[in-house]
């Protein structure tokens, strides 16, 4: 248990429980303030029954703050080690405890403890439902699915088989297709950035990013290449070198045309493609005999 659950727990342990006599004295001065909640203009007494009012709520909801705690602790077992901890738990049974007291008819007979579990509850499961996915599901949706979860369990264990989509989809009364859809959105997801607990490391850094591998491949293999093209043309003669320079543009410039080059040199056309056929052959010979070794 975690300092901050302690610190909170030794909070409201300073809040004795009720009396049935005592929550149905705090309800009717909840009432009467409710009854004055709307109303434009007051008068000085209706301004303290307002005020009376106040102090009851306080008091009815922190005197029932370890109910909220007990509910919490029944669904920590959902939280699948995601982000949500059990003082989130808490906090959405209050936002529930609250609704709970404004709500709460002390004509009834019922305990107010009673009435308030399903709120808390209520308050809770919307809250983990809520939060806990990334992709949200609407409510009534879940109530679906929870609907045919109870029915797969029970279709399991008359059958001793899952049933099958269509089967699940006339459970619910819903077409195949929207079915298919709320199973798919119920999928739990874990966070990238979750803990490992072998290692202590985020998932993310368990998971190769191809990306970067094939970049850094290709980049090793751009690498060898040119190393391995500076090996075949130190082969080469100074006006050979010069040749495929000019042909393939490898000192910076457009690559030149045959007839180009023998302009230059003032030869014919013919012998610039021998010159280069020859060099193309020294330069094949050259890596052969690298790889060889």
């Amino acid at each position: 248990m975690t300092d901050s659950v302690k610190d909170y727990l030794n909070e409201i342990a300073r809040y004795p429980l009720l009396t049935a006599e005592q929550e149905i004295q705090l309800a009717r001065q909840i009432e009467c303030g409710t009854a004055l909640a709307d109303k434009q203009e007051l008068s000085a007494q209706e301004k303290r029954t307002l005020k009376v009012a106040e102090r009851a709520k306080r008091k009815l909801i922190n005197c029932n703050l370890r109910l909220v705690v007990s509910v919490a602790k029944q669904y920590t077992r959902r939280l699948n080690g995601s982000g949500m901890e059990l003082m989130d738990l808490v906090q959405e049974g209050a936002f529930g405890l609250t609704r709970a007291v404004e709500l709460f008819d002390s004509s009834k007979g019922y305990k107010f403890s009673t009435y308030a579990y399903w709120w808390v509850r209520q308050a809770i499961t919307r809250g983990i439902d809520a939060k806990e996915r990334l992709i949200r599901v609407p409510q009534h949706g879940l109530d679906k699915v929870y609907k045919v979860v109870r029915f797969q369990k029970a279709h399991l264990q008359e059958h001793g088989k899952m049933p099958s989509v269509a089967q699940m989809a006339a459970e619910a009364d819903v077409e195949v297709a929207h079915m298919q859809t709320l199973l798919a959105r119920n999928a739990w997801h874990r966070s990238l950035d979750a803990l490992v607990s072998e290692t202590g490391s985020p998932i993310l850094e368990l998971i190769p990013d191809t990306d970067s591998m094939d970049r850094q491949k290709d980049c090793m293999e751009k690498d060898e290449k040119q190393a391995m093209f500076q090996i075949a043309l130190a082969c080469l003669t100074e006006g050979e070198l010069l040749t495929i320079q000019r042909r393939y543009g490898l000192n910076g410039g457009e690559p030149m045309s045959l007839s180009s080059i023998a302009a230059e040199d003032n030869v014919s056309r013919e012998r610039i493609r021998q010159r280069i056929e020859a060099a193309h052959l020294k330069m094949r010979l050259r890596l052969k005999s690298v790889r060889l070794v």
